[in-house]
């Protein structure tokens, strides 16, 4: 059986939904191998365990132009943007959804980690993942300080945030690693 782990972050509510946007990093084999990898990039390039808005511009530039540079986590991130909405758990769950099923082969289950994801919402979460025919194994909330996968899922978020606000240089590699699939639009 395939074992998948799913981290999902989202950023935008603070725009009261003009825009939206949902990362998800999916992980099935070598999870430790590629966590350590992780947590290198993120020491040589500075940013260590910070979030992503916490992170000076200089960081966040050099540990997103090392992720890109990482054949390892080609095709295992994505991201969904939304405009004009507000209904982020439900587009928090479809974009986890349409990950999954990206990357899940017949037999699988998935463990599935959101940050911020509130005890209260956890069921709804996992109803809706439900309905999409998602095969859960667990579903629970995370603070992204705590794992790198997560903090990967923040930066992804946060750096096609920047990129779609015009940042230039952010937009630059936005489409080298679109080009590259190492960021996967679902």
């Amino acid at each position: 059986m395939q074992k998948l782990y799913c981290y999902v972050d989202e950023s935008g509510q603070d725009t009261k939904g003009k825009i939206f946007l949902v990362s998800v990093i999916i992980i099935d084999k070598e999870r430790e191998e590629i966590r350590k990898k992780l947590e290198e990039i993120e020491e040589k390039s500075g940013k260590r365990n910070r979030k992503w808005y916490k992170t000076n511009n200089e960081r966040r530039l050099n540990y997103i132009q090392k992720i890109i540079k990482s054949d390892f986590l080609k095709g295992r991130i994505f991201y969904s943007k939304y405009e004009n909405t507000k209904s982020y758990v439900d587009l928090t769950i479809l974009t986890a959804a349409k990950a999954i099923l990206k990357n899940a082969k017949d037999s699988y289950e998935t463990t599935i980690l959101v940050d911020g994801l509130r005890k209260s919402e956890r069921h709804y979460f996992v109803l809706g993942l439900r309905k999409l025919k998602i095969k859960i194994r667990k579903v629970r909330g995370v603070k992204d300080e705590n794992d790198s996968f997560i903090r990967l899922a923040d930066a992804v978020a946060g750096f096609i945030r920047d990129s779609l606000e015009e940042n230039l240089k952010m937009k630059n590699l936005s489409k080298e690693a679109l080009d590259k699939k190492i960021i996967i639009v679902i």
